[in-house]
């Protein structure tokens, strides 16, 4: 069954004609799409960086690594280095919030774009308001839901067991539940609202939602614990947020699963998310060893089968179910000059 055009990506496509229309221009090619899309993202990053800099310096001087210059003392670089890596790798709860947060500039960097340049609105973006609260709230049930089967088939091998955390940090976990609302909303405006759309004005969808689920994968490249199953899980999910975001015709819903997913797994099943640190959480997994496999090992769930078949099966129901009608949209052929 192929995938109907929806109110989003009709609405890029507008924006596009009345371009062509106006400047006589052609569009850009797709490769050069994809480099600005590079652009986009590095600017964005930077800027995180630039934020982020004072504070990590502030670290960095409060763990005593620029002692010995302070000191007039020997430095011994090896030993320096040695620390400076430490404490990148075990990074305080507060500075993980705040770069949770921070991702909030990827978000304005992709609307600024795409309104100053794409001449996009609002709608091609997925920011739909009307059933906005609804579209949310479904998303966050549905995220844990299909998470919670994950953690359930890790329990029923025997390969995950959970207990109750004690004393959980409540304070600490309200806080990553907000930062991860946020950091699940960049991440679906940057592959979802803003490059598969834009891709997909002139590729065929099915590409677009190849090439932004390859990106997807791409973007946790460099995260601890990556393995092949979890680079294949990273480009299912990738996948299943652009059934969702296509099927639905809005971003609000596949944010609030991205974001519900990735709480869930630090912060009530206590995780790692995408092999990041684990933070304070509501419970407590011990997870077997001979299990990498069901559940991810150092990586988290998305490195294990669960989520293999959590995600599979999501995608197959996408792909089978109907769309509202309200949503779709007559197909008409791009001007092209």
């Amino acid at each position: 069954m192929s995938l109907p055009e929806t109110k989003m990506l009709r609405a890029a496509k507008d924006a596009m004609e009345r371009r062509l229309n106006r400047t006589g221009k052609k569009p850009l090619r797709p490769g050069f799409e994809l480099l600005i899309f590079l652009l986009v993202f590095f600017i964005a990053t930077t800027l995180q960086s630039v934020i982020l800099s004072p504070f990590m310096v502030a670290l960095l001087f409060s763990s005593d690594v620029f002692s010995p210059f302070l000191q007039g003392t020997s430095v011994n670089y090896n030993d320096m280095m040695a620390t400076v890596t430490n404490v990148l790798n075990n990074l305080p709860d507060w500075m993980m919030i705040l770069q949770l947060f921070v991702t909030a500039v990827t978000i304005v960097a992709c609307i600024l774009y795409c309104r100053l340049f794409e001449k996009r609105g609002a709608l091609s973006l997925g920011f739909v308001k009307k059933g906005a609260a609804f579209e949310y709230l479904a998303g966050l049930g549905l995220g844990l839901l299909l998470f919670g089967g994950a953690i359930a088939m890790g329990m029923a091998t025997g390969r995950l067991r959970l207990s109750l955390n004690p004393s959980p940090a409540w304070g600490l976990i309200i806080l990553y539940f907000f930062g991860y609302l946020v950091q699940g909303l960049s991440e679906e405006v940057l592959c979802r609202s803003y490059l598969m759309v834009t891709m997909s004005r002139r590729w065929p969808l099915p590409v677009a939602i190849f090439v932004n689920s390859l990106v997807f994968m791409l973007l946790h490249m460099g995260n601890p614990g990556l393995t092949l199953l979890a680079m294949v899980n990273l480009m299912l999910f990738g996948t299943f947020a652009s059934l969702y975001t296509l099927r639905r015709g809005s971003i609000w819903g596949i944010a609030a699963i991205h974001s519900i997913w990735n709480f869930a797994q630090g912060n009530i099943f206590g995780i790692s998310v995408s092999g990041l640190p684990g933070s304070p959480s509501v419970l407590q997994a011990t997870l077997s060893e001979k299990g990498s496999l069901i559940h991810g090992g150092s990586f988290g769930m998305e490195g294990g089968i669960a989520v293999t078949i959590v995600l599979t099966l999501g995608c197959i129901a996408l792909i089978l179910c109907k769309t509202k009608k309200s949503e779709v949209v007559e197909s008409i052929p791009l001007h092209q000059s």
